[in-house]
């Protein structure tokens, strides 16, 4: 097995746990909330600056370690359907490149919290609105010719997998903002990327063989 394979699965658990620790510095608190682009960004106007920074820098730093990452779903693609996979793969890097400008946005909702202008959060929603808007769109549609890859049996992967694509393990994140605090907030708000950790951790899992 090419040990590049078991690499970028890790370095894809180690993007999602980075980016998960950006979102929990961005905004973690331990009050319970009702609406997320009300309350909980302006509460972000408690956190410090140096928090504010830390945890906006760590999202273009994850992005590229979460495009190392997919590289893995490239690697495990049968060769004669590689270009396939390379189109995929150009995909993702788009995305996760809008990944990282978006997670890298989010300080600015704590900094007009901080200096007094609320009324600024609303704007700024709508623009970080537009920007999910082309990051979903480009994540959904990579994620979805990976299902179609894998259901063509162009890759090593068992069906199973498909049980922990992000398209589908998102949607958990109904249950989760239903959770009272701490874990509102803990498990609801970086649940983005800790399907992107359940995902590797299943992907490397499914390996059936060792490397020589």
């Amino acid at each position: 097995m090419d040990k590049r394979v078991k690499l970028t699965g890790y370095i894809g658990i180690a993007a999602s746990l980075l980016m998960f620790a950006g979102d929990m510095l961005l905004y973690f608190t331990t009050e319970n909330f009702t609406g997320r682009h009300n309350e909980l960004l302006l509460s972000m106007g408690n956190v410090s600056f140096g928090r504010l920074v830390a945890g906006g820098l760590l999202g273009p730093l994850s992005a590229v370690l979460y495009i190392v990452g997919l590289y893995h779903l490239y690697l495990r693609t049968q060769e004669p359907y590689r270009r396939s996979a390379r189109v995929m793969f150009a995909i993702f890097i788009v995305g996760y490149m809008v990944d990282g400008a978006y997670h890298a946005f989010f300080p600015a909702f704590g900094i007009v919290a901080a200096q007094g202008h609320p009324e600024l959060i609303e704007p700024l929603v709508k623009y970080v609105g537009y920007l999910g808007m082309l990051l979903f769109g480009f994540l959904a549609v990579g994620w979805t010719m990976f299902t179609v890859i894998t259901l063509r049996r162009r890759n090593d992967y068992p069906l199973w997998i498909l049980l922990f694509n992000p398209l589908l393990t998102a949607w958990l994140n109904f249950v989760w903002v239903q959770l009272p605090a701490p874990f509102q907030v803990l498990i609801a708000g970086g649940w983005y990327n800790l399907i992107h950790t359940l995902f590797f951790a299943a992907s490397l899992l499914s390996l059936k063989k060792s490397i020589k």
